[in-house]
């Protein structure tokens, strides 16, 4: 059971799932973006035998963006979308068929970039994407994304360019 307070979105297969709780902003003062976009979550998941939890550092555009992927999937049932974690921490692939059923492919490591690594599959179908959506606009309006997603506060410049390329070519910029 969930407190009514917790802000976090969950992928649910049964018994089966993958969930982020968004616990807090890491610097809510902070002098840059990059800074104040950076959030501190609880990433949970089961699968299978398989169980655990670490914390992550995470970024309210992450969020965002698969809010907006998962809104388009809703409306294109053959579409994918992605939630991409910094260095691939935590990543979230739930790809359509075209008829509703939604294969969701989950890849997260303990720790960015050197972990161990777990990887595991839920599948769910669109009636869950609403809710899911609601959850991620629940994250949104408690931490919003500061300045604008470009180059510059994704770190593009600093090695971090397959979320920046991403969202370039996604939302035509």
């Amino acid at each position: 059971m969930t407190d009514a307070t917790e802000t976090y979105f969950e992928i649910k297969d049964g018994t089966d799932f993958i969930r982020i709780e968004v616990l807090k902003q890491n610097f809510p003062e902070g002098d840059f973006d990059w800074d104040r976009n950076s959030l501190n979550c609880d990433v949970s998941v089961k699968c299978g035998a398989f169980s655990g939890e670490f914390n992550a550092d995470l970024m309210s555009w992450d969020f965002d963006i698969f809010k907006t992927e998962l809104e388009y999937l809703y409306e294109n049932l053959n579409r994918r979308a992605i939630f991409e974690g910094i260095e691939s921490q935590v990543t979230i692939l739930v790809q359509g068929d075209g008829i509703g059923h939604l294969n969701t492919t989950c890849r997260i490591m303990d720790y960015a970039g050197t972990g161990n690594e777990l990887n595991c599959e839920l599948d769910f179908d669109q009636t869950q994407l609403p809710e899911i959506i609601g959850q991620l606009e629940k994250i949104m309006s408690e931490y919003k994304v500061y300045g604008r997603i470009n180059e510059k506060s994704t770190g593009a410049n600093n090695g971090y360019n397959s979320l920046w390329q991403r969202v370039k070519s996604k939302f035509n910029l």
